[in-house]
């Protein structure tokens, strides 16, 4: 539109924005050409190219369904002569009393079967909505940093003798990252405040939908730690949301990424199985 004006101008490109500077006794006439583009223009949106998927996608699913697997095997025979579930499950008076770890331990442990598949599959379903946008290392860590922070907030919230376990919050978590880094990107677009926030309230109708629970098994259902987790999940999005897209597809930091969450929760059980 500039050029169309004879308005010379440089483009300079940053971690998620666009500048466009020109000469300035220029300024006041590029404002004004772009003000009156934008009037001209509300309400018209290009249709959006979804990016191939970025890397370990589908992999990376496959193997947290695994891990999941794992530790529930692990936890349900005593494998090693522990006792998995009262070492790892998110104690509120523990965590409180500063064992952190059982934030992220809690996470792997499962009460029975079904529990253990509800997960999967709903775990399996968003994370791949999430690596494949973000990347399986990426994903990952911020799948494991929303569902820690949700088990510590809910810690805070219920009462001393409050337990939970499950990947839930994570899985809740990663509901939230998609809608929020959606949201960012709407709002870097432009977009209508509607359509904006739209990602975050269709987050908040899944977790009402799937994290609620029905009559028999609401006091099952630690409602507090997936909405905590998809609220953590939110926030972290917008925060993910402002990766590149170079930065996403490098293999480098989706190793590392991944090497950071599975050290993490590494050290978390470590901890927990030696105290």
């Amino acid at each position: 539109m500039l050029t169309s004006q004879s308005i010379p101008f440089l483009e300079l490109e940053e971690p998620g924005v666009h500048r466009l500077v020109v000469e300035q006794h220029r300024a006041a006439g590029a404002l004004e050409e772009l003000r009156r583009y934008e009037e001209e223009n509300r309400g018209f949106r290009l249709p959006r190219v979804l990016p191939p998927a970025a890397p370990f996608a589908r992999t990376g699913t496959v193997l947290l369904a695994l891990v999941l697997v794992a530790f529930a095997l692990a936890q349900w025979n005593s494998a090693c002569g522990q006792d998995w579930r009262a070492a790892g499950a998110a104690l509120a008076s523990a965590i409180r009393a500063g064992e952190l770890g059982r934030t992220a331990t809690a996470l792997t442990l499962h009460a029975d079967v079904p529990h253990l598949l509800s997960n999967l599959v709903f775990g399996a379903l968003f994370s791949y909505l999430l690596f494949h946008s973000y990347g399986a290392g990426l994903g990952t860590l911020a799948m494991v940093l929303a569902g820690m922070l949700g088990n510590w907030i809910n810690a805070w919230i219920q009462a001393p003798e409050h337990l939970s376990i499950g990947a839930s919050t994570a899985v809740f978590g990663a509901v939230g990252l998609l809608g929020g880094s959606e949201a960012r990107a709407r709002h870097l677009l432009r977009e209508p405040e509607a359509r904006r926030f739209a990602p975050i309230g269709g987050a908040l109708l899944l977790m009402l939908y799937l994290g609620v629970g029905g009559k028999e098994t609401l006091h099952n259902v630690d409602v507090l730690a997936h909405l905590f987790g998809l609220l953590w999940g939110v926030v972290l999005g917008g925060l993910l949301g402002s990766v590149p897209r170079a930065q996403v597809e490098r293999r480098g930091l989706q190793l590392a990424s991944a090497f950071s969450a599975c050290a993490l929760l590494g050290l978390c059980w470590a901890a927990a199985l030696a105290g």
